[in-house]
């Protein structure tokens, strides 16, 4: 009985092997993911689309592969989402590019993604003014302090996603992201108050050294000056997962102490 079972496993699997080398050669998407995954270059989450609305006025960016190497998109509809200008290359840059995120602010637009072109992954921004008419030259974010940069790999299925985040109030855009360049998972915020033409340095929100912070997001007041952050720590000892919160009443010049919004 014994024997009979091992075999049985036996031809399972030779079975199993067979339908999914005769899948391979019949399906060139799933033999790209199997071989991406079999050298290791697969480096992104899934590509998703990030929205935002002014008006009658749509915009979407997203990632592919379609140029042969991972770009960032943008297509904006002025029309309720009838009709999409033809789609334009954002980051168009030798590295790889993923995670775009995008927000607007009458017609201001400011999209950020993640880019390997200098060899280690960065923030980048780029903004336009006339509602995705038009674009500026994108801008690297520095990261925080002078600590020394450790090669970033890019996100895959077995790892923390790394996004981008970022929010608009007028000419202010506010940007936030999380990475491990201290040494240490951080989550990290920069502002611009000028249209995304320059940016303030990186400052570090969440400063623990004895967690892992990530999942952060952010939101602006349009309204007013206020700018709200949160984020999720990891105690590196326990294990245990904490919700903080920030707050920023002047513009993200300056926030108050974290709060602990559950423990």
């Amino acid at each position: 009985m014994k024997r009979t079972e091992v075999n049985l496993g036996l031809i399972t699997a030779v079975t199993l092997a067979i339908i999914l080398t005769i899948s391979i050669m019949i399906n060139p998407l799933l033999q790209s993911a199997v071989g991406a995954l079999r050298d290791g270059t697969m480096k992104y989450p899934q590509p998703r689309t990030s929205m935002a609305l002014s008006g009658n006025n749509i915009y979407l960016t997203w990632w592919d592969n379609k140029t042969g190497n991972n770009e960032v998109f943008f297509a904006r509809s002025t029309d309720n989402g009838k009709t999409f200008d033809t789609p334009i290359n954002l980051s168009n840059a030798k590295g790889a590019s993923a995670d775009s995120q995008i927000a607007t602010a009458q017609n201001n637009l400011y999209v950020t993604w993640w880019d390997n072109k200098t060899g280690v992954w960065e923030v980048f921004s780029r903004a336009s003014t006339d509602g995705g008419k038009t674009f500026a030259d994108a801008i690297m974010l520095k990261s925080v302090g002078t600590s020394p940069l450790k090669k970033l790999d890019g996100p895959t299925p077995e790892t923390i996603f790394l996004d981008t985040l970022v929010a608009a109030s007028g000419n202010n855009e506010y940007v936030l992201w999380w990475d491990n360049k201290t040494g240490n998972s951080e989550v990290l915020f920069t502002r611009s108050t000028d249209g995304g033409k320059t940016f303030t340095d990186s400052i570090n929100i969440s400063n623990s050294p004895d967690a892992r912070s990530i999942g952060a997001r952010i939101a602006a007041d349009t309204q007013g000056n206020n700018v709200f952050i949160s984020w999720i720590d990891i105690d590196k000892n326990t294990g245990q997962k904490r919700v903080l919160f920030r707050a920023s009443n002047d513009n993200g010049q300056t926030f108050g102490n974290p709060v602990i919004v559950n423990r």
